[in-house]
């Protein structure tokens, strides 16, 4: 799982800088730009270190010795560095904190870097990669309760934050979690299915679907994780599914099977599990497009049965894809909280 870095992009305004720091300063931090850029990193710190000759309080460059510093490993200096942002209380100090909890996560300083994430979030709590960065810190020390709240905050602020919806399913699928763990990695491969570790989250998919439509389980809760009301006229739905298929292994009937069984939560008015997950797959298999966009996922797992249902139903397969290009989420999950009823089903 990946830290998110908040990557500064600045525009240095050469009126401003011209008068403060004067144009050798912007040239050096051009200079020592262009060679980060480009993986020159020990040549980039020389332009850096020589522009603060010329400002020994920049915030700017300080921040780009501490960034470039992370990017060579070198993380109690890059530490070292991004306080030096914060204390100088730069326009820079979001991508410090940022920066610095992610120099002590790196280095195996997790308690540390959770304190620096909330320090930051004391500042900056709209800032939604503070948020992820905190919930992975939780996750990496076995903290799945914090880490879970963090994300909500996350995805409440950028619901399409991709990496939060992965986090956040394998969450779930740690403490067993399975019916939000299959919502959480259907809905992953549906905002991008061409992500780097799409087979990954594919597979991940395929075995909690797996465990929810076993067979040899009589059990009602199989798979559930209790407590959770809004799923709770679900699980007579989902195991009354699991029962009209018991005779079929195919995760393409399993998948749609589950997500028939969607209607009863997505009348619940949870934001995130019933206004976007629920309601999403949900309108998709009433939109009829169920089918080719299980088979699409099975895909990902080199079944050559699916591969040819793919090959033979192309034209199902666009339409599937048409249909999620217009259904996408909202920017900021206010939309739903604020807006009534989803605007994306």
């Amino acid at each position: 799982m990946k830290i998110v870095l908040y990557l500064l992009t600045f525009t240095l305004s050469m009126s401003g800088l011209f008068a403060s720091e004067g144009k050798q300063l912007v040239e050096l931090l051009r200079k020592g730009n262009a060679q980060h850029d480009v993986g020159n990193y020990e040549q980039a710190l020389q332009y850096y270190n020589k522009a603060l000759k010329f400002d020994s309080i920049s915030g700017i460059v300080h921040y780009e010795i501490a960034y470039t510093l992370l990017a060579m490993k070198r993380y109690d200096e890059a530490a070292e560095f991004s306080r030096k942002v914060i204390l100088l209380d730069s326009k820079q100090q979001q991508g410090a904190y940022l920066m610095l909890g992610s120099a002590l996560n790196m280095s195996g300083k997790l308690q540390e870097a959770i304190q620096v994430y909330q320090e930051g979030l004391v500042k900056f709590r709209g800032l939604h990669q503070l948020h992820y960065n905190l919930a992975l810190a939780y996750y990496d020390i076995g903290n799945l309760s914090k880490s879970e709240e963090a994300l909500y905050r996350s995805l409440q602020m950028r619901p399409g934050h991709v990496n939060s919806h992965v986090l956040l399913g394998k969450v779930c699928a740690a403490r067993g979690d399975n019916i939000k763990a299959v919502l959480i990695f259907s809905y992953v491969l549906y905002l991008d299915p061409e992500m780097n570790n799409a087979q990954e989250i594919a597979e991940m998919l395929q075995e909690r679907i797996d465990i929810l439509f076993d067979p040899s389980s009589d059990s009602l809760y199989v798979g559930l994780f209790p407590g959770d009301s809004i799923f709770s006229e679900m699980y007579q739905k989902l195991n009354e599914s699991r029962k009209a298929v018991v005779r079929d292994t195919s995760f393409a009937v399993h998948l749609c099977a589950f997500f028939y069984s969607l209607d009863a939560v997505v009348d619940t008015g949870h934001p995130l599990w019933s206004d976007l997950y629920a309601a999403t797959f949900h309108g998709l298999h009433a939109s009829g497009h169920c089918e080719a966009y299980a088979h699409s996922l099975a895909q990902m797992n080199a079944n050559s049965e699916t591969e040819r249902w793919v090959r033979l139903n192309q034209v199902k397969v666009q339409e599937m894809r048409s249909w999620i290009e217009s259904h996408q989420p909202p920017q900021k999950m206010n939309q739903i909280l604020f807006g009534g009823r989803s605007t994306f089903k």
